[in-house]
């Protein structure tokens, strides 16, 4: 089931909401998920295995909750490979 359109008054809020939550850290806003794509892989496998993300890497933690498409790209990432340990593990 589709969304209704966003009225300018909801775009306005989430830009708003959007400029006032933004990381001030040059580190976290620099990020370049492409190019750290290996790293970010084995942070989402111990993720995938219970560790959490602020305690592995609290930038990259603060990155993706500020970077909508990272941030969907990462859980995704993490539910692959939960989900292919989980068809692991029952196998066993």
């Amino acid at each position: 089931m589709s969304q209704p359109p966003a009225t300018p008054d909801d775009q306005s809020a989430r830009l708003l909401d959007f400029v006032l939550t933004q990381p001030l850290d040059d580190e976290c806003v620099s990020m370049d998920c492409t190019e750290d794509c290996e790293s970010i892989s084995r942070m989402a496998e111990r993720v995938a295995n219970g560790e959490r993300l602020e305690d592995i890497m609290p930038e990259f933690e603060q990155h993706v909750r500020c970077w909508k498409d990272c941030r969907e790209e990462f859980e995704a990432l993490v539910a692959i490979l939960t989900a292919e340990k989980q068809a692991r593990d029952s196998d066993s």
